[in-house]
């Protein structure tokens, strides 16, 4: 009996020893010198829950401007995760399968506009984190929460600082039970002040951010056939608020549940705008209505601020009994840098333009001019969105450069007898034998351009489907 009882233990340590092992092999390991980003090669690796211990100490910070939810493009981690952390995963070929972000304000404003802060900030820290990647993320993945005020954190801060009053605001923070309210009053009550005044200074521009934690990994056997793009798939997910839950101290009231937000919407490629101060051009008592053809193409990459112009107007109006002409083929190229990275565009942006043309023009008998020129300048304007998806738009533009053209005069009859011939000639009054054509240079420094354009995407980036390639 002895004997069999020995090897029953024997066999349940070996079987204990095996099951360890495999579950060994099937959990998350953080990424080199990226430690809040796990990935595992297993199928079957389980997605550990994460106390708020562990989140404190391996979550990524993402900065805010103050009062502002929008992510920064100079923000560090903007450049990081787009060119280091997204090309490993693709290399890997793994997907998103748990993302938790906590979104928080520092201390100094309002309570209630420091939770809209918190709640802001992290939608769209998980907006930018799923968008780069290029697929379709399943909404259950997703798990976000926002603090309005975080003391906790604060707390971590002070200590990881070596600050001798770090006991004072834990010891706060446990007093009020997690209450942010009753830690705000007390803290600011406390020694006169003293201690809230340094920390608004040293430690509260640190809690303008939204922290990040990810997991990637590649998709069970069971799920892996799922099409993510579906819409009676993702439908229902998006519906439902996935909050983050770690472990808390007793007392503190539960993170903000905040719903995944609607898909984005689609990226446009390629817009097509006109300009209708070309297109219904007057000139009061030279040219009167001198409408043109004005077409101008506009290229979004993918991602940046960063657009690309390619303009042409075309105008062809001959009256052969007023003398009046008015011919333009012109040219133009932009580069644009709007100050805003949403898609579709909107807002102020500054560009710089080069711009090609060769002209015709007449206002009466004795009033004709045909040249060529070229311009490059600055120009700036204001986007503004006329439909709710952004794709319609409203453009108000001014641009001022340089701009430099050699061209000639012409007269209606002989400038020479005077005699009415039926036919146009160049105003010359020099030697025929040293004519030649363009004897006339204009150079042109100051305003260049205005318009009010109406703008429509026409071409979209398609949808990325499956895991990441």
């Amino acid at each position: 009996m002895q004997f069999k009882k020995a090897l029953w233990l024997i066999i349940a340590l070996l079987l204990h020893t095996v099951e360890a092992a495999a579950q060994e092999v099937s959990t998350y390991e953080p990424l080199a010198e990226y430690p809040f980003v796990y990935v595992s090669d297993d199928r079957d690796a389980v997605i550990p829950e994460v106390s708020d211990s562990l989140f404190n100490a391996a979550s990524r910070g993402i900065q805010f401007a103050v009062n502002r939810t929008e992510l920064r493009e100079e923000e560090p981690f903007v450049a990081l995760y787009r060119e280091h952390i997204v090309p490993i995963l693709r290399d890997k070929g793994l997907v998103l399968r748990k993302i938790l972000v906590r979104g928080a304000a520092s201390p100094e404003g309002s309570y209630e506009n420091n939770r809209r802060l918190g709640a802001g900030r992290t939608l769209e820290l998980v907006r930018f984190v799923t968008s780069e990647l290029g697929f379709s993320i399943d909404p259950a993945t997703v798990q976000t929460g926002s603090v309005s005020e975080d003391y906790e954190y604060l707390a971590v801060l002070m200590r990881r600082a070596g600050d001798a009053q770090a006991e004072v605001v834990e010891r706060i923070w446990r007093e009020c039970g997690g209450d942010e309210r009753c830690c705000k009053q007390k803290l600011q009550r406390h020694d006169g002040g003293r201690t809230w005044r340094r920390l608004l200074k040293t430690y509260f521009p640190r809690l303008r951010q939204a922290r990040v934690m990810m997991w990637f990994g590649r998709l069970p056997i069971e799920v892996s056939g799922v099409n993510l793009d579906r819409a009676d798939v993702l439908t229902p997910l998006l519906l439902a608020p996935h909050s983050l839950s770690p472990a808390r101290p007793t007392g503190r009231p539960p993170l903000v549940p905040l719903a995944f937000p609607a898909p984005a919407p689609r990226l446009p490629l390629l817009a097509l705008r006109t300009d209708l101060v070309h297109d219904f051009l007057f000139l009061p008592g030279k040219f009167g209505f001198a409408p043109s053809v004005n077409a101008q193409l506009e290229y979004f990459p993918r991602r940046g601020h960063l657009t690309y112009q390619l303009g042409f107007t075309f105008s062809n109006h001959r009256h052969w009994s007023s003398h009046r002409f008015f011919q333009v083929r012109d040219v133009q190229f932009e580069l644009r840098r709007y100050f805003r990275s949403a898609r579709p565009v909107r807002g102020a942006y500054l560009g710089a333009y080069a711009e090609g043309c060769i002209y015709g023009i007449g206002f009466g008998p004795r009033e004709g001019w045909e040249g060529e020129g070229l311009g490059a300048g600055l120009s700036g304007g204001y986007v503004l969105p006329l439909t709710r998806d952004g794709h319609f738009r409203l453009e108000l533009m001014v641009a001022a450069g340089g701009f430099v053209t050699r061209y000639d005069p012409y007269v209606w009859g002989n400038p020479v007898t005077g005699d009415i011939d039926g036919k146009y000639y160049y105003d010359y009054s020099g030697s025929a034998s040293k004519f030649r054509e363009r004897n006339h240079l204009l150079t042109w420094f100051g305003p260049t351009n205005f318009g009010i354009s109406l703008t429509y995407d026409i071409l979209y980036y398609k949808r990325k489907k499956g895991g990441v390639r």
